[in-house]
């Protein structure tokens, strides 16, 4: 019951229309949630994101009025010294496609380009009012990508947290460009996972339809669990 109730809360994320689905609006479902399933949650701002050097997320989020932010969610059921599993969801709250504008009929659905963002919070959730005896840690950025006049242009470089540079050559590549901060960011809680959820390339429709998942990782072990 609670795993069904968790998909169709992420469900209900994902279907929001894009003028209320905002960064703010997704991190404020987050602080809900956390209140409720008793997790931790921290919203960083635009300002805390500059500090901590996001320039691959800020970059992106520039076109746009909404301000980006940073969703992360701790839920610590299990041992103290026990690594913990990083969930990381992409949150891109509406998807125009940037400056490299997507064609009118690829638009329509844009508002579910959080999905990722939507099932980690779900995930949180269930775990929590679950009472997993795991250790997990939730991150998306969450973010609008608009071609307003101040966005990112093709052929702009951004200095991603890690300290390496994006070359960004279509700004509807935004997705990884925006994840690239989030695991670098992963990489904080020495975890024992990472798993990374995104709608990231129509591509993977195309090969696979719509009753498979693409899975893409260098740890067969991981793979098969």
């Amino acid at each position: 019951l609670i795993v069904g109730e968790q998909v169709n809360a992420a469900r209900d994320l994902g279907n929001t229309p894009g003028g209320e689905m905002t960064p703010f609006f997704l991190a404020k479902k987050a602080l809900q949630a956390g209140k409720e399933d008793k997790f931790k949650v921290t919203v960083l701002d635009e300002a805390a994101m500059a500090k901590l050097k996001m320039g691959a997320i800020l970059g992106v989020a520039k076109g746009s009025a909404e301000k980006p932010c940073f969703i992360i969610m701790e839920y610590n059921g299990g041992q103290k010294k026990d690594k913990p599993i990083v969930f990381v969801g992409k949150g891109v709250t509406f998807d125009t496609g940037g400056l490299n504008l997507k064609p009118e009929k690829g638009m329509t659905d844009m508002h579910l380009d959080m999905s990722g963002g939507a099932a980690v919070i779900s995930a949180i959730s269930a775990a929590a009012k679950l009472k997993l005896p795991v250790n997990l840690v939730g991150l998306v950025p969450a973010v609008e990508n608009m071609p307003g006049s101040a966005g990112y242009r093709p052929g702009d470089l951004l200095r991603s947290m890690s300290g390496k540079t994006i070359e960004v050559l279509n700004t509807d590549a935004e997705g990884r460009v925006i994840l690239a901060d989030a695991l670098s960011y992963a990489s904080r809680y020495n975890p024992e996972a990472v798993i990374d959820v995104a709608t990231l390339t129509g591509a993977c429709m195309v090969a696979l339809g719509t009753q498979a998942s693409g899975l893409m990782t260098p740890d067969d072990k991981l793979r098969e669990e």
